[in-house]
């Protein structure tokens, strides 16, 4: 009897993307239920993480709105059905035109920089509407800080531009909007960063008309573990409560009566885990003394293998376990998979299956030299396509036939 990932690439090939619908919608209950718990939450899918039309409906199904940059990001929220009430906008790059179009479909909009505060002046005297916004800020939290985003707080610009907003007859300030990193598994960084927004916000609440407050993601994910940990650190992910305490307690300490609405927006939280990837060994070599495998999946489509080490785990099972190099297909030296895992004695055409592979790597992938695999969809007993494999005519689609002769 062959098992079901054997059963998937009989049906759809290899090497294959496949999305465990369950897990998937899982990970957003428990994220939904444990915030709101202890404070009234609203979860943005963050698109930029895993475009798939598919895990996108599926997620707004649940009740997630959309985070998205300007972009095909927008085009693809409005195809889906997505209303601008329910789609959070960010980004450092807010064309004109798109950003007249983003406010004329009624969605929130986080600024980045003073420029897009006077487009947005210039747009709402165009339309002849007040229009609300939130500014994204940024401040020296953890050893990394985010700083190309934003209004800084530690030299006062966030408040100066609090003050320039106020002076504006027809733009109004609500939100409050920080994202201070990814894959953090420190929740107390998330603390930090809420005092800091309560802060400002306390000191300028008589120019603010506060709404929400948005604290963006970041929310780690297990199974693949950033490259540049530390050896003599666990990688231990805290639990969805753990997060929710850092987050909802100083907001309820602060605002006793109303509150203003929390907003996540959470995107390798919510996919990563639920997506793998199984691809084939093609050939088995000895490259300088180490057991190397070569498989038909490479860094084309596993993005993140140049700086997150990915559990990888076999279909057949057996001993000894081998210390093995994974390499892709592609004609690229730089193709390693993973170095130094221990796998059993296998032989070309078993299946690895590589997991933790649901964020970034659809976004981020491109086609280089093999096209992009499928992405099929495991629902209970039901198996189907969601994303078919590409094809030349996919990859050349762009390109101006009629001038090569």
């Amino acid at each position: 009897m062959c098992s079901i990932n054997e059963e998937l690439v009989r049906r759809f090939g290899s090497p294959l993307f496949v999305l465990d619908n369950k897990l998937l919608k899982s990970k957003f209950k428990d994220l939904y239920s444990q915030f709101n718990a202890l404070y009234p939450t609203t979860i943005a899918y963050s698109y930029k993480t895993n475009y798939l039309p598919y895990i996108c409906k599926t997620l707004h199904n649940e009740g997630a709105f959309a985070e998205i940059i300007p972009g095909f990001e927008f085009e693809l929220a409005k195809k889906l059905g997505i209303k601008g009430k329910n789609i959070i906008v960010n980004g450092p790059y807010k064309p004109k035109e798109e950003l007249r179009e983003i406010l004329e479909y009624g969605c929130h909009v986080n600024v980045d920089n003073i420029e897009e505060i006077k487009l947005v002046s210039e747009i709402a005297t165009d339309l002849g509407v007040i229009v609300e916004i939130g500014i994204r800020i940024n401040a020296k939290i953890g050893k990394l800080p985010w700083s190309k985003f934003g209004f800084n707080v530690e030299n006062g610009e966030a408040d100066k531009v609090i003050r320039f907003i106020q002076r504006l007859k027809n733009v109004k300030l609500v939100g409050i909007h920080m994202h201070i990193g990814t894959n953090i598994i420190d929740p107390k960084l998330y603390s930090d960063a809420v005092g800091i927004i309560i802060r400002l916000y306390d000191r300028n609440k008589d120019n603010i008309n506060i709404k929400y407050i948005d604290v963006g993601g970041g929310f780690a994910s297990s199974g693949a573990i950033p490259i540049n940990t530390p050896s003599d650190k666990k990688w231990k992910v805290p639990s969805t409560r753990e997060y929710a305490n850092a987050i909802c307690t100083p907001l309820n300490t602060y605002f006793k009566n109303k509150k203003p609405r929390l907003i996540l927006e959470p995107g390798r939280f919510l996919v990563d885990e639920a997506i793998y990837l199984i691809t084939r060994v093609v050939s088995v070599k000895n490259i300088f003394g180490i057991r190397s495998l070569i498989v038909d999946a490479g860094v084309n489509i596993l993005p993140s293998s140049y700086y997150r080490n990915h559990k990888i785990v076999c279909e057949r099972k057996g001993k000894p376990r081998i210390l093995t190099d994974v390499y892709g297909p592609l004609c690229m030296q730089a193709d390693l998979l993973e170095a130094g895992v221990y796998l059993p004695d296998l032989k070309p055409g078993d299946l690895l299956i590589i997991q933790t592979c649901g964020a970034y790597e659809q976004s981020q992938s491109m086609q280089f030299i093999r096209p992009r695999p499928a992405v099929v969809c495991v629902d209970g007993n039901k198996k189907f396509l969601i994303r078919r494999k590409e094809r030349l005519s996919n990859i050349t689609a762009a390109d101006n036939w009629n001038v090569i002769k």
